[in-house]
């Protein structure tokens, strides 16, 4: 067993971080000790050390200083392989700490501070402490450390936990580590079950495609759906269910669909799920064993009253329970929304990807417990991290189809690297949508890719 001797200020930050590294991502028994020492230091069974240099919590003497934004570093010194032959990759960006390594067979004294690096990565501060918003209220992927330090396509909290691995190793640690197996995840927002409800909405979108939108592209289209699906000669649109759970089965997946429920704005769906439509579908899909999750709708990320609401009457309905899902337009407030789907005895969700870049906002491509910044406590709702959705590249980077299939691609194989989970978004409107139609043919080769050996 390892002992882990820190500083003592039993700060709860500190040993969240520890728990990440050592127990989830490395599978390491370890106690914890408080001594009058200034870092860090992990002591193995043999004696030997691993010394992390405390270069962030012990600089906070006050609960909560750290929170500000001048605690976030600007520009990040970087690592190469000739110069620490433990990293992974052929370099490691330093969030926190130095490039200086001090190697022997008694002791490795590292520069690099890795659990307040992790913490940072995990815990989201400084989404709270940045001012920084776009149309939606959303914390923008620009304004990020990961974006503006490039290594937001790379899953640096894993390649940090291999480094430390790689050091233990180096000192002589006999026991064996955590053996992560890599899981593809796909799941489907459903934001609007079926696209015509009535003729009313179909006139209403045939005037708003040619005089609002002047979009002739759409206009033609909604021109011949409506009736082609009215006659019954075409299914409707958003109806592509069926070809969703076929698709999944084909590659031995369960899909998961996250369905919007309420809501109060232009940004939501109102649909019934109620109707006869509605109840036969969550029973197809529950019968077919995939997976019903919550879709809250765009005003839930800081409403506990309508995010209940909204969860209680998508409970009701549903023949499985509610466990898992995503917010809608991924609008999320850190910590207070993952306060609500803690409070509301939810197992995990997957909001945390940005809406105009694909990668890992969290800087992870693993399941993790979230830690509250404001109470200091971690909570047991799991965070399960989103890396890639199609809108990110048809709406935001308007890439290619060749071009978003080669980005998704290179992430699913560092995913695989590291034995993550890969976590795809693909709405169930995105089909037959004129904007997507030469994008569908992405999907089930993705499906392939996310499933191949």
């Amino acid at each position: 067993m390892l002992t882990v001797k820190l500083p003592n200020d039993n700060l709860p930050e500190r040993k969240y971080a520890l728990y990440v590294l050592l127990d989830l991502h490395l599978g390491l028994p370890y106690r914890i000790e408080l001594h009058e020492v200034p870092n860090t230091i992990i002591q193995l069974e043999n004696g030997r050390q691993l010394i992390f240099e405390d270069n962030f919590f012990s600089q906070f003497k006050k609960d909560y200083e750290y929170l500000l934004a001048n605690n976030i570093p600007n520009i990040l010194p970087v690592i190469k392989k000739g110069e620490n032959p433990f990293i992974p990759e052929n370099d490691l960006p330093i969030i926190y700490g130095q490039k200086t390594i001090s190697i022997s067979e008694e002791r490795i004294n590292c520069g690099i501070d890795i659990p307040a690096s992790i913490f940072f990565m995990l815990t989201r501060w400084e989404e709270n402490v940045l001012p920084d918003r776009d149309e939606h209220g959303r914390f923008p992927a620009y304004a990020s450390l990961s974006f503006k330090s490039g290594f937001l396509q790379r899953p640096i909290v894993e390649e940090m936990s291999t480094m430390t691995w790689n050091m233990l190793l180096h000192l002589g640690y006999k026991g064996k580590g955590k053996q992560h197996t890599y899981q593809a995840i796909v799941s489907h927002d459903v934001d609007i079950p079926k696209l015509w409800r009535n003729f009313p909405k179909y006139i209403k979108k045939l005037g708003g495609d040619l005089l609002v939108r002047k979009n002739l592209k759409h206009f033609f289209f909604t021109l011949k759906s409506y009736p082609l699906t009215a006659l019954h000669l075409q299914p409707d649109p958003y109806d592509t269910f069926n070809y969703l759970m076929y698709v999944s089965e084909r590659h031995g997946m369960q899909s998961h669909f996250f369905f919007l429920n309420g809501g109060e704005t232009k940004y939501d769906g109102n649909f019934n799920l109620e109707s006869s439509f509605g109840k036969k579908l969550f029973n197809e899909i529950h019968e077919r064993g995939h997976i019903i999750g919550f879709h809250p709708s765009y005003n839930t990320c800081t409403n506990e009253d309508l995010f209940g609401k909204e969860l209680s009457s998508l409970q009701a309905i549903s023949p499985q329970p509610i466990k898992c899902g995503r917010q809608h337009f991924l609008r999320f407030e850190v910590p207070g929304t993952w306060e609500l789907w803690e409070k509301n005895g939810m197992e995990w969700e997957s909001t945390l990807g940005y809406p105009e870049q694909a990668g890992f906002r969290c800087g992870t491509c693993r399941p993790f417990p979230v830690f509250n910044i404001l109470t200091r406590q971690q909570m047991k709702l799991m965070e399960v991290p989103l890396i890639a959705m199609e809108v990110t590249f048809v709406k935001y980077k308007k890439n290619e189809p060749g071009e978003m299939l080669a980005e998704i691609e290179s992430l699913i194989n560092k995913v695989k690297k590291y034995g993550g989970k890969f976590v795809l978004l693909w709405h169930n409107s995105s089909f037959n949508d004129p904007d997507y139609l030469e994008y569908k043919i992405i999907y089930p080769l993705l499906l392939s890719e996310m499933t191949a050996a």
